[in-house]
């Protein structure tokens, strides 16, 4: 009896466990990579067979939705907290805060200043929370100390790194004894040679190849660490890139007096800090000054810009037309390709492509916002989400139907406004885990029990035969 209970008894145990791990959430592995001012129509300007081999393996979204203002730095900080740039706290490439009295430029230290990017939580900061671990190769922001923190591995900003060693760090980290479950890499281009040549310039043929050859390079050593078919590969960028002309260029000395203001941002889109007393002469200086430039006093900005409420949004932007360039004049450095116009231009919008076990095989999306990325790099790592911007249900279509089961929940989209910001976010419950558990648990409980009972009928005549044996009259000799 007491073997045939043991026996049951380690049974019962793998059952138990079998179902609880069977539904776990799967822990999926994501490496998110960004091709800076990789613009959507770039994967058709020349052959691209790497990434239209992701595209057939993977999933595709034709347009994606970036943020205003189509700049590295706040759409870099979007993609990894899921909120506008009012939110974040990033509204430029180059900023100042009356509240810290601080300027924030790239070309400047000022840029690890922790100050600068505390209004918001990195996905690294989440998922380390959550006991996991994290290693980012050169992505923006990633070098700085954000609440206290670092990611657990990284790369202090080195333009000079190449491509290959950034890859190379990233499996290192991938294969680690305890790996890291997300990895984030940053790589420069086409944005860098788009600014020097211009987007339309033929010369941009070969940029665009050469990424394409390093995506292949990067699929290469997935797959020789054997990670190919283990690691979720998100292929994206920030924005895209227009052609400019020198003869597209407003000069702001022609219409304004400089000692009257001080330009925190420039082209496409100014910001401008008037000096004390002189708010309504610059304004008013500026607001029909030229046909392709349009002004706005700060609470008169668009609201699908979601580019008002924070103190680090200068009390007038001017906001140039597609293509065209805004200067002091034209001693300044001028660029043939630019970005950070209305993200609504499709020259400004990025790419996405994922392959991996958690998304869908040969799959097309017409459209996404870059803050849905966030819920959705949250899902695969299975960890909470803190408010955001985004939508998981956007994308949900994006994800293999296994995955979806792995992880099942309900959303509730709450939006509030304090008065500095305003978000939109979505709470996952997975009821289908807890209710998985309970599921199994009474199944594991009845199996019990029959086993029980089916052990002591075993090992104990039945009281039925006992009588019938009692009944008989002894045999005859």
């Amino acid at each position: 009896m007491t073997s045939k209970l043991l026996w049951m008894s380690f049974v019962l145990v793998a059952i138990t466990s079998s179902i609880t791990f069977s539904l776990q959430p799967d822990r999926q592995k994501v490496l998110l990579v960004s091709f800076d001012g990789f613009r959507w129509d770039y994967l058709y300007r020349v052959p691209t067979p790497h990434f239209h081999y992701i595209m057939k393996y993977g999933v595709h979204v034709k347009q994606v939705n970036n943020i205003f203002i189509t700049k590295t730095y706040p759409n870099h900080y979007t993609l990894i907290t899921g909120l506008f740039a009012e939110s974040h706290g990033i509204v430029a490439n180059e900023m100042f805060d009356p509240i810290l009295n601080k300027s924030f430029s790239l070309d400047h230290m000022n840029v690890y200043d922790s100050e600068f990017w505390d209004e918001a939580m990195p996905i690294w900061i989440t998922n380390q929370k959550a006991g996991h671990t994290t290693g980012a190769a050169m992505w923006p922001g990633a070098d700085v100390q954000i609440h206290k923190s670092f990611p657990s591995y990284y790369m202090p900003y080195n333009e000079s790194i190449s491509f290959e060693d950034r890859v190379a760090k990233i499996i290192e980290w991938f294969t680690l004894k305890e790996p890291i479950n997300l990895g984030l890499l940053y790589w420069e281009d086409p944005d860098d040679m788009g600014h020097h040549l211009g987007p339309d310039s033929p010369l941009m043929e070969p940029v665009i190849s050469d990424i394409d050859s390093k995506l292949g390079y990067l699929i290469d050593m997935l797959k020789k660490a054997k990670l190919w078919n283990v690691v979720n590969l998100i292929i994206t960028s920030d924005h895209g890139m227009t052609q400019c002309s020198e003869d597209r260029i407003i000069e702001l000395d022609l219409y304004l007096d400089k000692d009257l203001y001080t330009l925190i941002d420039q082209s496409p889109v100014a910001a401008i800090l008037p000096r004390e007393g002189k708010f309504e002469e610059v304004y008013e200086a500026l607001v029909h000054a030229h046909p392709n430039l349009t002004v706005y006093k700060k609470e008169e900005i668009p609201e699908r810009w979601h580019y008002k409420y924070n103190s680090r949004i200068q009390p007038i932007i001017a906001v140039a037309d597609e293509g065209w360039y805004i200067l002091r004049n034209k001693s300044d450095d001028f660029l043939l390709g630019n970005h950070g116009y209305d993200n609504a231009f499709a020259e400004m919008h990025p790419i996405f492509l994922a392959h991996g076990p958690a998304f869908r095989k040969n799959f097309t999306k017409e459209v996404m916002n870059s803050t849905d990325l966030y819920p959705l790099l949250c899902h695969l790592l299975n960890i909470t989400a803190p408010p955001h911007n985004g939508s998981l249900r956007n994308v949900q279509d994006l994800l293999s139907s296994a995955t979806l089961r792995a992880v099942s929940y309900t959303q509730s989209t709450t939006v509030f406004r304090d008065t500095s910001k305003s978000r939109e976010y979505e709470q996952g419950q997975p009821y289908a885990y807890f209710l998985g558990i309970s599921l199994g648990s009474i199944i594991v409980i009845v199996f019990f029990v029959i086993s029980i009972k089916h052990l002591i009928r075993s090992q104990i005549p039945a009281f039925s035969d006992m009588q019938s044996e009692i009944a008989q009259p002894l045999l005859q000799a």
